[in-house]
């Protein structure tokens, strides 16, 4: 690790010098990071999050100026993580004259009300994992701002930099390789029971629960998962959760936003109606296949993506 920042810092410090003397965003990325969408600058304004989720809305503020966007992947290997990445990011912000604004994760971020009220880029070149993702926001001079996240889906980091002002976009340059090996580490696998990986992530995927792509109720039969979160929530009043709905990309967004949503709500019918949770603590959404966890170009990943996710709330 200590070779690895030292060559992050070493290749920040060598930020250029636009046309103007404006320096631009260089972003040293892990090996293997390559940029899938890059927007031309635009004249137009990028909201940047000066804090968490308050409960009703995301402080923002507005930067106007050059917008620019782009979007890189980036193999989840060996030290190559959320946290790694978006710390290392910070650190280069910071050493090219930034001033970090706000710096969170998923949860004290705000979870999905947070991701969902920002601008954090498209699937499918961008993906946003509600419970694994980091946010940084950042401010250089007068009228400079930049906002990254970071997150991973599968096998594959993603990170998306919206910069406003400034004369040029943001430019990836290779990171050197560590001067002293780094040994590989397995992502850590989802242990527990439903409950336990609700409490220590904040939101599990119901897995035994079945869609046929374009369907929204459940296929029949007895459904463990949601046996467990109705024992949950009987067991702990002041807990609220959100369904969140999740589709394939098969078909336009619009029906897809339906879909999904359809789906959340059946969930939460027989949550309520099948199993007796009480209906104060269970909310529906869908999100169509915006936030996919598999490629959508097999059968398998699409299979996967037709789900329905729990998320908890802060409690009350």
């Amino acid at each position: 690790m200590r070779g690895r920042i030292r060559a992050i810092a070493a290749l920040a410090a060598f930020a250029a010098l636009a046309p103007g003397g404006a320096p631009a965003l260089e972003i040293a990325l892990p090996p293997g990071g390559e940029a899938v969408e890059t927007q031309p600058p635009t004249a137009g304004r990028h909201e940047i999050a000066t804090g968490p989720w308050t409960g009703d809305t995301v402080p923002t503020i507005p930067a106007s100026g050059l917008v620019r966007r782009t979007t890189w992947q980036v193999p989840a290997e060996g030290e190559a993580s959320v946290a790694t990445v978006a710390e290392a990011l910070e650190t280069q912000l910071r050493a090219q004259g930034y001033e970090i604004v706000l710096s969170c994760r998923d949860r004290a971020c705000g979870g999905f009300d947070f991701r969902h009220a920002l601008d954090m880029g498209q699937s499918p070149e961008m993906h946003v994992d509600i419970g694994n993702y980091r946010y940084v926001s950042a401010t250089r001079g007068e009228g400079e701002a930049v906002a990254l996240t970071v997150s991973q889906g599968g096998t594959t980091l993603y990170v998306n930099a919206a910069q406003v002002g400034g004369e040029t976009a943001p430019q990836a340059i290779p990171e050197a390789e560590p001067t002293e090996p780094a040994p590989v580490q397995a992502a850590p696998a989802m242990t527990g029971s439903l409950t336990e990986r609700l409490l220590a992530e904040g939101h599990v995927p119901l897995d035994d629960l079945g869609f046929g792509t374009g369907a929204s109720g459940l296929d029949g039969g007895s459904y463990a998962s949601l046996d467990e979160l109705a024992r949950f929530l009987a067991g702990n009043a002041a807990r609220r959760v959100v369904l969140v709905g999740h589709t394939d990309t098969e078909g336009g967004l619009e029906a897809n936003m339906a879909v999904s949503e359809a789906r959340a709500v059946s969930v939460r019918r027989y949550l309520v109606e099948t199993l007796g949770v009480d209906a104060r603590q269970v909310q529906a959404a869908g999100i169509g296949y915006l936030a996919p966890r598999a490629t959508n170009r097999t059968p398998d990943g699409r299979d996967a993506n037709r789900r329905v996710e729990v998320v908890l709330l802060q409690s009350e």
